[in-house]
């Protein structure tokens, strides 16, 4: 395998048929990599909004200290694998930079962990003596996770793995229904109900398409939602970055399918919202918010019964309900992801 180590990505002359590993240190570089980013992220098995250029390109400037640190893989003109990380100057460690994202993972085709590996160590390499790489919110399932056995096989490199949380996620039936008849009554009974009431009060349940909505209104449309659901507590109204950081990232997302925008109507007026990230397995669920006026129909409830049911329509095989303890996942899952960090040093 040939490497490039330039920090713009200018390929070296090599034949047709030959691997070469390029290092990029520019987001106006990063860019020119989004054809083939894209292309990249429809047959890789990772969550696709979490691992687009735009999450990263929009988290890679949340912190003065970070630069980024991005590898791609090619076999001849083909795109095989990225990498996108950043080193942390204040701490000299090489990261993912992934704001609000719940997972994180290479981008590579097959999902090859040799290739994986071979990027990560790569990337370490072109770290500028950095001497710890720290790769947090790993699905087991991820290419960096499947690179853990490869490294502690090697010479040269200290591997931890560590085990940091749980997250809930239903694994889906075939059916809507046989999914409920695999909850408790009363989980069934309460969901009929919810559906009724909202259906009897003149409200309706609808995926929001973008060839009919217009995507540039979704940041703040999430905004308003998630004030009037948690008031001073929302996260969104804390800093600037944050609020650029939405409006950066959600209309892309949500124009590329990488994110699915599930609401209740009121008439034509958006009442309750919530947005799913896309991934080659399911849906997960990630923020949203309704209207004071709505609570009593139990939104929340209703959103995800519905979002639900169409990733099944979907031939989607999970509902992922990502970090958190809260009772009410429990009551919607049957499965839990053990998500984990893993650590290399020289």
């Amino acid at each position: 395998m040939t490497v490039n180590t330039s920090c713009d990505g200018t390929p070296t002359l090599l034949g047709e048929n030959e691997w070469e590993l390029r290092v990029y240190s520019s987001l106006q570089c990063i860019a020119a990599l989004s054809r083939q980013w894209e292309e990249l992220l429809a047959i890789a098995p990772c969550n696709r909004a979490f691992a687009s250029r735009e999450w990263y390109a929009a988290s890679s400037n949340k912190q003065s200290s970070w630069s980024p640190l991005l590898v791609a893989a090619f076999y001849g003109k083909t795109i095989m694998g990225i990498l996108p990380l950043v080193i942390d100057h204040e701490d000299n460690t090489v990261k993912f930079p992934h704001h609000a994202a719940d997972y994180n993972d290479a981008i590579v085709r097959n999902a090859d962990p040799n290739l994986a590996a071979e990027l990560l160590s790569y990337a370490f390499a072109a770290s500028r003596g950095c001497r710890r790489m720290v790769l947090s919110k790993l699905r087991p399932d991820s290419c960096c996770a499947q690179t853990v056995p490869l490294f502690c096989a090697r010479s040269g490199f200290q591997c931890d793995w560590r085990e940091i949380d749980s997250y809930r996620y239903a694994s889906l039936p075939p059916s809507f229904d046989a999914y409920l008849n695999s909850q408790s009554k009363g989980f069934r009974k309460d969901i009929r109900r919810t559906m009724r009431d909202l259906d009897s009060n003149g409200l309706a349940i609808r995926e929001v398409h973008p060839d009919k909505f217009d995507s540039s209104t979704l940041p703040e449309l999430l905004i308003t939602l998630a004030v009037a659901r948690h008031g001073a507590n929302c996260s969104f109204t804390r800093t600037e970055y944050v609020q650029r950081f939405l409006r950066d990232v959600l209309p892309p997302l949500f124009r590329n399918g990488h994110l699915r925008v599930f609401a209740i109507f009121e008439g034509e007026r958006v009442v309750a919202l919530d947005l799913c990230m896309v991934n080659h397995r399911g849906l997960s669920t990630w923020n949203g918010g309704f209207l004071p006026e709505i609570e009593y129909y139990s939104p929340g409830s209703a959103l995800f019964a519905f979002e639900i049911q169409q990733a099944i329509a979907s031939g989607l095989q999970e509902f992922d309900f990502t970090r958190g303890e809260e009772a009410y996942k429990h009551r919607w899952t049957n499965r839990s992801y053990i998500v984990g960090e893993l650590e290399l040093r020289r």
